[in-house]
């Protein structure tokens, strides 16, 4: 009970002073409102987390950055270079710096500026060429550079980078026009020349120099063949043989003496009509030419040879008949001092040749072990030479005991020493062998 009525006594008391506070500010339980504030930025609206299947919040782009200087490389290509195979071709360099603020245009202008200080062509159209760009880690491959959505791109990529840069390929793809050949003035008594003319008459300059360009003539239309056609007409309507089964070709020659008929060809009309269109002619329609294709006539029916054939043949004959000392060939022939040695009498036998067997047996002992005609080999220790040439430790001990070090005194050894020395034959043999073996060792 003690406890009940304590509470009942606190809460009339909070509520007495609760009106009391009303009472004195002059407000009412309806008036009263709870601001909460947050306490931290994670409580806040703005910072509130988005659930998986609203949206993300678009982020605010920056605006591009104004008045950045890019640097354009630019590498251009003739069209005699891009016919060429591409490892061995050679292009020209340039380079432009323009703001991001300029517009395409003037990055065209630019570099047809370039085009027509490095390249020097005779027309200059941005058309003609084929122009692509890349910017590096960001656009690696070519991509063309003929519209402003590309070159939009292009600003695009370089923005992205801290040193604004990119690389600009530039090839010729049309032929150039040939140079135009310029015309000779000719002044003829005060009227224009040909050059006024040609500026006067403008575009149609072009059309009449095609049409001023010489023609070829056909061969037939020479003035020699035309004189060849006609002799050969007068030559088949003079012998069109019309006998009933004559094997010819149409044309026969028919021999006076026996009325035989001698066919002709086309070979033999054509050397008769040459003979004819000759200034002078060499022969008549009525004889054929002294020629070779008329070899099966008898020479009674030819014509004369011709005037140069025969003064040929008359300075042959008198050559033939008289022979003159300066035409008579003269032979000289060098013969070396010893080339008749052999008819020289023989001498008598080389003494040096012949010695006497106990001579060789004494000069045999006393050679060196090493020829005179022979080269020595490498220098080696005693050791090292016995060793390399498979000499017993005997030998190596009497060497050794004799105040033989190495090759360099081995060389001057004679055989007469080794026997003093103590050495068996086959001992002496073994040294000669290791010694020849060193002499010719390389």
């Amino acid at each position: 009970m003690t406890n009940s009525i304590s509470s009942n006594s606190i809460d009339s008391d909070d509520d007495s002073t609760t009106a009391a506070v009303r009472d004195q500010y002059d407000t009412s339980p309806e008036d009263e409102t709870i601001v909460v504030e947050p306490t931290s930025e994670l409580e806040s609206p703005e910072n509130e987390k988005r659930g998986p299947g609203r949206p993300p919040k678009p982020k605010e782009v920056p605006p591009p950055p104004h008045n950045v200087s890019i640097s354009y490389t630019l590498i251009m290509f003739s069209y005699s270079e891009m016919k060429k195979p591409k490892a061995r071709r050679s292009g020209e360099p340039a380079i432009i710096k323009l703001s991001n603020d300029k517009p395409f245009d003037t990055l065209k202008a630019q570099i047809l500026k370039c085009i027509s200080e490095a390249l020097k062509p005779k027309k200059l159209a941005y058309d003609d060429y084929k122009v692509t760009f890349t910017v590096a880690r960001h656009q690696t491959s070519p991509l063309s550079l003929k519209k402003q959505s590309e070159f939009d791109h292009l600003l695009e990529c370089v923005l992205k980078m801290k040193a604004p840069a990119a690389k600009i390929l530039v090839e010729a793809s049309k032929k150039p026009d040939p140079p135009t050949p310029k015309k000779k003035r000719r002044h003829d008594g005060g009227e224009q020349t040909s050059e006024d003319s040609d500026m006067s008459q403008g575009s149609n300059s072009d059309s009449d120099r095609k049409k001023k360009k010489k023609k070829k003539k056909d061969p037939s239309e020479l003035p020699l063949n035309v004189e060849l056609s006609a002799q050969m007409k007068l030559l088949q309507n003079r012998y069109t043989c019309n006998k009933p089964g004559c094997l010819s070709s149409g044309y026969c020659y028919i021999l006076p003496d026996n009325n035989a008929h001698f066919t002709l060809s086309h070979r033999h009309l054509s050397v008769w009509a040459a003979a004819l269109a000759a200034k002078p002619p060499i022969t008549t329609i009525e004889k054929p030419p002294n020629h070779k294709e008329f070899d099966g006539l008898s020479s009674n029916l030819l014509s004369d040879t011709a005037p140069l054939i025969q003064c040929r043949l008359a300075e042959r004959n008198n050559a033939q008949a008289a022979p003159s000392a300066s035409n008579t060939p003269t032979i000289n022939f060098n013969v070396p001092n010893d080339f008749f040695s052999f008819l020289r009498p023989a001498t008598g036998p080389n003494p040096l040749l012949y010695a006497a067997p106990a001579d060789h047996v004494s000069n045999t002992i006393d050679a060196p072990l090493l020829s005179v005609s022979a080269r020595p080999g490498p220098d080696l220790p005693l050791a090292d030479f016995c060793a390399a040439f498979e000499l017993s430790q005997d030998i190596h001990a009497k060497l050794a005991d004799n105040g033989y070090t190495g090759t360099r005194t081995i060389r001057y050894i004679i055989v007469s020493e080794l026997k003093e020395m103590g050495f068996k034959n086959g001992e002496i043999a073994a040294m000669k062998d290791a010694v020849a073996r060193w002499a010719t060792r390389d």
